[in-house]
């Protein structure tokens, strides 16, 4: 039986789709219309958390190497990419539901 999903549901779902894949995901849909969140996912770059994970470390730990290897730095309690981090290709992100974060590249290792 056919589901039929709000947008919030499409989105979650697709989202787990994407994080599930192992190798590829095709998507073929003239309705589909791809938020920034998704854009990312599908993307070869990670969250600081999502990144620190994969490496197998907690996302303050991975957050400390990022400050200590000069991909970061702090300035008044907050944390700002610095031009060495963006030139291994680190973006800073302002997210109106989840707030600021950092986006790397997925071979990037502080």
């Amino acid at each position: 039986m056919a589901k039929f999903l709000n947008t919030s549901a499409t989105n979650y779902f697709l989202e787990e789709m994407i994080k599930d894949a192992k190798d590829r995901l095709i998507l073929i849909s003239p309705f589909l219309k791809l938020n920034d969140r998704m854009k990312e996912l599908l993307a070869d770059r990670l969250t600081s958390s999502k990144l620190a994970q994969k490496l197998g470390m907690k996302a303050h730990e991975f957050v400390e190497k990022l400050v200590a290897s000069g991909h970061l730095e702090v300035r008044e309690g907050k944390h700002y990419l610095t031009s060495k981090g963006k030139e291994v290709g680190g973006e800073f992100r302002m997210s109106p539901k989840f707030g600021p974060y950092f986006l790397w590249p997925e071979s990037l290792k502080p």
